[in-house]
């Protein structure tokens, strides 16, 4: 009995070791599987193989790249995150991993991380216009939390008749709005100043100008966005 015990486990044990993928074969069947626009396969397989190399201390910085990117065709973004975050640790790709980064924080609605994602990458490719970009959009996005706000007050001052039957409480309600556009200002202006081209930063700029009665800046944007 006890022989044929250790003949199944040592079957067991000969079954399960031929089994076992070296990180070289999982990289293949993910190379395989990103030609056939396998993303999420792709990305399986590049993830074990690069835990494989891990282990014996070795670093595949094409790999890391690649299993970021199938992640990132998968719509697994939290997944595609650390292996980007590594690619800009070892400058594979230069400004590459940084955008992509920034992009898959913009989906997720993390802007200030974006905002930081953008800045850091900048100070090392200060002339990458994608990186630019995207600075401009997070600037923007943040930027139109407080103007949207500044719009909604003042939408609502003038519909509630204020105007004519509370005229100081009226005033209060555009002074609550202004100080709404005055938070935006700085934001808005930062994202003017990575892409000046950017017709929704100019439009809610030239809004927040004419709201604030910035009247010369606002003259100035608007002959910029019809110039667009």
């Amino acid at each position: 009995m006890k022989n044929v015990l250790l003949a199944l486990l040592i079957g067991f044990s000969v079954s399960t070791f031929a089994q076992e993928k070296d990180a070289n074969t999982l990289k293949n069947e993910g190379n395989a599987a990103y030609k056939a626009k396998d993303y999420a396969g792709a990305f399986d397989a590049y993830a074990k193989a690069l835990k494989l190399l891990d282990t014996e201390g070795t670093v595949d910085e094409a790999l890391t790249y690649n299993a970021g990117y199938c992640a990132y065709k998968a719509k697994k973004y939290s997944d595609a995150l650390p292996y980007f975050q590594k690619s800009m640790e070892l400058g594979y790709k230069e400004s590459k991993p940084y955008q992509m980064v920034a992009v898959i924080q913009y989906k997720q609605g993390d802007i200030d991380n974006m905002i930081e994602t953008c800045t850091k990458g900048l100070e090392k490719y200060a002339d990458d216009a994608k990186l630019k970009d995207y600075a401009s959009k997070a600037y923007l996005k943040k930027g139109l939390g407080f103007y949207k706000a500044g719009n909604s007050i003042k939408k609502a001052a003038n519909e509630s008749g204020l105007n004519e039957s509370d005229p100081d409480k009226f005033l209060a309600e555009y002074a609550k709005a202004d100080e709404e556009f005055k938070k935006a200002l700085p934001l808005i202006e930062k994202s003017y100043d990575f892409n000046n081209k950017n017709e929704k930063t100019l439009k809610a700029l030239g809004n927040i100008y004419t709201n604030l009665k910035m009247n010369d800046k606002a003259a100035k944007t608007k002959t910029e966005l019809e110039a667009l």
